[in-house]
């Protein structure tokens, strides 16, 4: 965001304005907006592309993680290919990609859903405030897929702050619909969330899962790890947690075999959850 920012305003006071208006999403997708009026919308996707060098980047091991999880389907709003990589390397599960409205009764489960396009061409890549205005009439099928997943499944979200405009507005069509009947959402991740934020996505039916709790006590991770380290450790907290698989009878599982250091393990459970007081209560589903 800030290079769309300095293309649009010189004067460094202005600039700083404009960079605290992009910290919402709604600031974020109007600044998008604004740089596409002014220079085009070929030039948005190229500077998107440049700020985003995805071919520079490999897959990390939380990639994989998430993939070898058996999940449904798995969904992303992220334009990189971190995902259609790590997939590749998988030998257990495969991916079909998903990236074209034409193509979802011709790709079976489990899928890799691009929903706001995909680098290098695959566009558009949803990011102003248009896009987003016009997301359900032009990609009305990908919001009826995204929705029908949501009736029959348990959704986890990982990587993603819960106040995405298509998220709320598809969530809310699952709920009124099916009421408290609806399959639970859960929200992971570390958050600096205002209990008031956290009772409202309850009230949605979103279970938060707040890891930073356990990783803020957790002092022999590096701060810049942390994050990293707590995915990781929820991944093979999941994946430990999977039933059996009855072609290995009678070989003994070892579920803790599958949490390892460095991740720490959690703090032994004595009626509260750790916190500090700044962060809010805790919520661990």
């Amino acid at each position: 965001m800030s290079s769309i920012i300095n293309e649009l305003e010189r004067d460094t006071d202005k600039r700083e304005n404009l960079k605290k208006e992009g910290q919402s999403i709604s600031g974020a997708l109007r600044l998008a907006q604004e740089y596409e009026a002014t220079h085009g919308r070929v030039s948005l996707d190229n500077l998107l592309q440049k700020v985003v060098p995805d071919n520079l980047y490999e897959p990390s091991t939380v990639h994989s993680q998430l993939l070898e999880l058996p999940w449904a389907d798995v969904f992303t709003t992220n334009w990189d290919t971190l995902l259609e990589r790590a997939a590749d390397g998988l030998l257990e599960r495969n991916y079909e990609r998903l990236m074209r409205i034409e193509d979802i009764p011709l790709k079976q489960r489990p899928r890799l859903v691009k929903l706001h396009g995909s680098f290098p061409s695959n566009g558009p890549f949803i990011l102003t405030e248009d896009d987003f205005r016009t997301y359900p009439q032009k990609f009305a099928p990908f919001i009826n897929l995204v929705q029908q997943s949501m009736m029959e499944n348990v959704l986890c979200l990982v990587g993603f702050s819960g106040d995405d405009p298509n998220f709320l507005a598809w969530s809310g069509w699952v709920r009124d619909n099916l009421g408290d009947n609806s399959p639970r959402i859960y929200l992971c991740g570390m958050f600096h969330m205002r209990s008031g934020q956290r009772r409202m996505l309850e009230a949605r039916g979103v279970t938060v899962i707040d890891l930073l709790p356990i990783f803020d006590v957790a002092n022999s991770v590096p701060l810049n790890k942390r994050h990293e380290y707590a995915i990781d450790w929820f991944f093979k907290n999941l994946k430990a947690g999977q039933p059996p698989d009855i072609l290995e009878w009678p070989s003994k599982i070892e579920i803790n075999e599958a949490i390892k250091d460095p991740v720490p393990m959690v703090p032994e459970y004595s009626g509260m959850v750790p916190k500090k007081e700044k962060y809010g209560p805790s919520h661990n589903g």
